[in-house]
């Protein structure tokens, strides 16, 4: 081979590398731009939520002041018991899919995965924690466990949620919400079941286009969905890891809802329980959608819209009920960052050992 075509063969291999880090940095920066975006909307809707319900006055602060502070620490102690039934969920989870991973392990990377959705931004709580679950080994086994999780976790806040819903009064409002709560959760199931059922076929369409996923590099697509698909499949007729996950699942979002409930009573705004065991489960399900970074601003417009609608229907007036819903979220916002500052410790243990 000439000399001359050692170097032109050089050149086009120089030229497609610089192609690839070319394309590598303009999606890198889409994504940021992506998510300064949603960092922005963001603190849009949370300052919209300040401005709306009154709580740049005044009033409002001295409101925050005088919030029963015993309800407030059980409030904070119930998200914590919540937190820690949702780590031991997620560690059987894992061990279902052969990750082998201890309690003290699993609860470090639970909090690192907290502390980097609410303080960090830029980077993916449940992606880092699937990276440091199991490295690159297993590493879909890790991700599959995380989806696992949310989806478990979803599934029995709104199965709470619809049955709570029998138990709500018969006006309006509570009738709109039972609806959209059945609504929902019929949703969930039978996508849930489609994903399951038809995962081959989507396997198989997938591959007749084979150029396309060769062209972006997703080849291993197909194959990647059957191997989930059958994971998915171990773990539901692994009767042991599913009922002590729902089982799980039911005391954690109990506590996450009962302690929402104790925020309530603490800015003084008295309801049922059982519109709290309602309107929870569709609020964190609305902060799940992808318009902000980790439901900031989408979760609190949630919350003051369904609480304030919810207070006016047990008599309290309209401006109180806007300022006591719009209390208890910043309150459920605080303590969830509150609680998520563990992971700060833990992320950087967890980054000196490398």
């Amino acid at each position: 081979m000439s000399e001359e075509v050692i170097n032109n063969l050089a050149k086009d291999d120089l030229e497609e590398r610089k192609l690839e880090e070319n394309k590598s940095e303009g999606n890198k920066l889409k994504d940021n731009l992506v998510k300064i975006v949603k960092l922005l909307a963001g603190l849009t809707m949370l300052a919209f939520v300040v401005h709306w319900a009154g709580l740049d006055s005044k009033e409002a602060l001295e409101k925050i002041l005088q919030a029963d502070r015993t309800k407030l620490l059980i409030a904070l102690f119930f998200v914590i018991v919540a937190q820690f039934l949702g780590i031991k969920r997620w560690q059987i989870l894992a061990h279902a899919l052969r990750i082998e991973a201890n309690f003290l392990h699993v609860t470090k990377l639970h909090f690192v995965g907290l502390f980097c959705n609410n303080f960090l931004p830029s980077m993916g709580g449940d992606v880092v924690k699937a990276m440091y679950l199991t490295g690159k080994e297993k590493k879909h086994e890790a991700f599959l466990s995380i989806m696992l999780d949310r989806y478990v976790g979803l599934l029995v806040i709104l199965l709470v949620a619809s049955i709570a819903a029998f138990s709500l009064p018969n006006d309006t409002f509570h009738q709109n919400l039972s609806y959209a709560t059945w609504a929902i959760l019929l949703a969930l199931i039978i996508g849930g079941l489609t994903a399951l059922l038809f995962s081959e076929l989507v396997a198989q369409t997938m591959e007749r286009f084979k150029n396309l996923l060769e062209k972006y590099k997703k080849e291993h697509w197909p194959n990647k969905i059957r191997e989930l698909s059958l994971l998915t499949k171990a773990f539901l007729k692994n009767y042991y890891v599913f009922g002590s996950s729902l089982l799980l699942s039911i005391l954690a979002q109990g506590f996450a809802i009962l302690a929402v409930h104790q925020l309530s009573i603490a800015v003084g705004a008295q309801i049922d329980a059982s519109t709290m065991f309602v309107v929870v489960p569709i609020v964190l399900l609305i902060s799940v959608l992808p318009i902000s970074i980790g439901g900031l601003g989408t979760r609190e417009v949630a919350f003051v819209y369904l609480l304030t609608n919810a207070y006016v229907s047990v008599g309290i007036d309209n401006d109180s009920a806007k300022s006591a819903a719009a209390l208890v979220a910043f309150l459920w916002l605080a303590i969830n960052l509150l609680v998520s500052l563990p992971g700060a410790i833990s992320y950087s243990m967890i980054n000196n050992k490398k």
